[in-house]
């Protein structure tokens, strides 16, 4: 038996919609795509069966009750537990780790070790932050080489106050995978091993047992399933010692007015009402998933990840753009960064794929620490599934091949003197833009501009930060007499010439001006309407706002 990618992607409704057609789908560690027994599954149960489970006598609560243990037995087969009460429902692997770190830190006493690394998404380091300032815990973090823990480092770490390992079996940002199966035999006795697989679950074929882990964390909608559904595995023993995090029905076997009695697991971590719909999709995508080849579609995976590398490096050799990733060992991600010479952010560039439809992230990817650790304010991801194919990387690639990259130009800074850091715009022509004949072209007329956008480094705080923004931007006001006058800083182009634009219509000006002015009106006879939908306004809208917010 083989895996055939095309077949796999005509499983997924998504792709065969007609506005989709062109569609390049490179987010997938962010979220993957569903299948339609999933989309089926959720629908069935709402039409059906739809009913609470457990402690209700008629057939449509059995119906919905035997569903949710038959899917309990599925995730414990599917992760190869040892029962199926060593598997927990939760909303999501962030849920889990909540979970984890406060019934865990509830046995600990002040003093005691957690050991976690810098690469950590911040589902699987905030919990413990908050745990560690709540009972007076440690945290200790595994050295790293340019990101990626070294377990070899972890004996160096431990003693008899480490109770908790809590590491990720692959990167959200980075993709490296690392070796689960290391860490159990050099951890002391009453130490626990967390490990968030997140990020393996589409990819691998994980074994609980031969982790030897304590807890285990994934959610569905990483590996096809639904949204809102997460899996908590636990040692039955370990689950045995843990005490319950939330409280309320279901999760109790005795309630009286003074105190309460609680189940045993997995019950007593599913407190209330499950997403009930969402645990149908559940199963049926473990049905999906099992159904595959797994170490075909692994072995499919690698070949594509490494076609994805060899191209993206050949691309550095002729673009001012570096690779964070390699192809080895890991599950499917690339990441890029701008070199300091590029003219563009990776905003940019994520902005300019958007416009050939082909969907990447940008940002730190809830890895703030680790791309601190590595010099950057964050990169541009591109994540691979099992339904991507060569044809989507050379689109990538193409897209990619075309960027306005320009050389970067740096005029003087207006800031002498403590003189109010207005920029000179006088040579900016709406008309100019207006009449550019595509929006390729609207596009690099944009870029142009942004070199009239001086720098600022004196802004650059958190008290004149935009929120909202997808790049960092920072904005300043000064009233002259009736007038409003801002200046703005930013790295990044496109929002560098949106608000040379914006800078034109509104800078300058009295309130009655500004609020007379039809920003949006304006952006669409620009032929700019893209960037007022709801997927661009986070940038332009935020700056709008704030500047409208100084006038009251």
């Amino acid at each position: 038996m083989t895996f055939n990618s095309t077949a796999f992607k005509q499983q997924f409704p998504l792709f065969s919609h007609a506005e989709n057609a062109q569609l390049v789908y490179l987010d997938n560690a962010a979220t993957t795509q569903r299948p339609q027994c999933v989309i089926d599954a959720m629908s069935d149960f709402y039409s059906r069966y739809n009913a609470n489970t457990h402690r209700s006598s008629h057939r449509l609560a059995r119906a919905a009750t035997s569903m949710v243990e038959m899917v309990r037995g599925q995730a414990a087969d599917f992760l190869n537990a040892r029962a199926h009460d060593e598997i927990i429902f939760t909303r999501g692997a962030t849920e889990a780790l909540n979970l984890l770190s406060q019934s865990l830190a509830k046995n600990l006493r002040p003093g005691d070790q957690i050991v976690l690394s810098a690469a950590e998404h911040h589902a699987n380091l905030v919990p413990w932050q908050m745990v560690a300032n709540q009972y007076q815990l440690e945290l200790r973090f595994l050295p790293d080489v340019q990101g990626e823990p070294q377990l070899d480092k972890l004996p160096q770490l431990l003693n008899e106050k480490t109770k908790v390992v809590a590491l990720s079996a692959a990167s959200n940002a980075l993709g490296f995978r690392i070796a689960v199966e290391w860490i159990k035999p050099l951890l002391p006795d009453a130490c626990q091993l967390v490990v968030d697989a997140s990020q393996r679950l589409a990819h691998d074929v994980v074994d609980v047992q031969a982790w030897d882990c304590d807890f285990l964390v994934g959610s569905a909608h990483k590996f096809y399933g639904p949204t809102g559904i997460g899996l908590l595995y636990g040692r039955a023993e370990s689950l045995a010692k843990l005490p319950p995090w939330q409280g309320g029905g279901e999760m109790i076997s005795r309630v009286t007015l003074e105190s309460s009695e609680y189940a045993a697991a997995p019950h007593r971590f599913e407190a209330g009402t499950s997403s009930l719909a969402a645990i149908a999709g559940l199963g049926a995508a473990l049905t999906f998933l099992q159904s595959q080849n797994r170490e075909a579609m692994a072995t499919y995976e690698s070949h594509l990840n490494r076609y994805l590398h060899s191209e993206l490096t050949r691309l550095t050799q002729t673009l001012p753009i570096k690779l964070l990733t390699s192809h080895n060992n890991n599950v499917g991600i690339a990441a890029l960064v701008c070199r300091p010479e590029s003219s563009l952010s990776v905003s940019d560039i994520a902005d300019w794929l958007d416009q050939h439809d082909i969907a990447v992230r940008v940002g730190h990817h809830c890895a703030q620490p680790l791309m601190d650790s590595l010099g950057q304010a964050g990169s541009l991801r591109v994540s691979l599934a099992a339904y991507n194919n060569r044809d989507d990387v050379d689109a990538l690639i193409h897209a990619l091949e075309r960027l306005p990259f320009e050389s970067r130009e740096i005029p003087a800074s207006s800031t002498e003197g403590g003189e109010w850091l207005g920029d000179d715009l006088s040579s900016v022509s709406l008309d100019e833009l207006a009449n550019q004949p595509s929006w390729q072209k609207r596009y690099r007329q944009l870029t142009r501009w942004a070199n009239l956008l001086q720098p600022k480094p004196e802004i650059r705080n958190e008290t004149n930060r935009v929120h909202g923004c997808e790049s960092e931007v920072w904005m300043v006001h000064q009233q002259q007499g009736d007038r409003h006058c801002f200046a703005i800083d930013t790295d990044s182009r496109v929002i560098q010439g949106l608000s040379v634009l914006l800078l034109v219509l509104l800078d300058n000006r009295t309130a009655e001006e500004i609020r007379s002015v039809d920003v949006n009106q304006t952006f669409v006879e620009l032929g700019l309407e893209k960037y007022l939908s709801e997927s661009r306004s986070n940038g332009f809208r935020a700056l709008l706002d704030q500047m409208l917010g100084y006038l009251s």
